[in-house]
């Protein structure tokens, strides 16, 4: 069976790339508030009369991997989105997705950058994004991304 190469699939691929990037990121901004985050938790925990059952550092810990999951999945998610409104624009040039990439990577950076108080992560979710481009650009192949080139769909009736 030969691999479909649509535009959303590819967007599916470059994404990843993205997601393992600012899952690392995620990893070590949090690695970087280890301490303030223990001391926030302990802080709450006791305003509410609440006995933690686990320790804080495993609280810690699976807090820094569902951020790192959460990170790799939303740029999975965000990556397949681009690549389908690419082709949903019908556009052969590659200007639709150099645009829509600065936007997402604008608006991580700067949400970064608000949950972080730090210009140097803003600037790294920022240019984690990058890396986007020239991956699409690598795998998309538009000779390839008719349906002809993939396994039949529910539904559908064409002759082989």
């Amino acid at each position: 069976m030969v691999e479909r190469a649509d535009p959303g699939r590819t967007g599916v691929r470059a994404g990843r790339v993205v997601g393992v990037l600012t899952a690392l990121l995620a990893v070590a901004s949090l690695v970087q508030s280890r301490g303030s985050y223990q001391q926030a938790v302990e802080t709450i925990a006791a305003l509410f009369g609440v006995d933690l059952g686990l320790s804080v550092t495993a609280l810690f810990w699976a807090n820094v991997a569902l951020a790192a999951i959460a990170r790799y999945t939303l740029c999975y998610v965000v990556g397949s989105l681009v690549g389908v409104a690419y082709d949903w624009l019908d556009d052969d040039s590659r200007v639709p997705v150099v645009v829509m990439i600065a936007v997402v990577a604008v608006v991580d950076g700067a949400l970064a950058g608000l949950d972080t108080l730090s210009p140097l992560y803003a600037t790294a979710y920022f240019l984690a994004w990058l890396p986007y481009l020239p991956v699409f650009a690598w795998l998309w192949d538009p000779d390839a991304g008719d349906d002809r080139s993939g396994p039949r769909r529910l539904g559908d009736s064409r002759d082989r």
